[in-house]
């Protein structure tokens, strides 16, 4: 359900609310959206980062190996 729903003083109807939020909340949809959510979408900036250091460094080491030659650094590549 949502958070608009509160508790009220009918104990039958307390009682079926709160099945209805525990069933809704142990679903694995609702797990994984919340998880997505802290865990993915909260650490966007250090995930941004991350890559563009990594992209950083990468483009570094192509631009170092282009003027230096690098080939025995290859390590796909078996001809000499």
């Amino acid at each position: 359900m949502n958070k608009s729903i509160r508790m009220t003083k009918v104990p039958h109807l307390d009682r079926v609310i709160e099945d209805v939020n525990k069933y809704y909340y142990n679903r694995w949809k609702v797990k994984f959206g919340k998880y997505m959510k802290l865990y993915v979408f909260g650490s966007w900036k250090f995930l941004t980062l991350l890559a563009a250091i990594v992209l950083l460094l990468l483009t570094t080491l192509q631009a170092f190996c282009s003027v230096y030659n690098c080939c025995k650094f290859n390590l796909g590549s078996t001809s000499e």
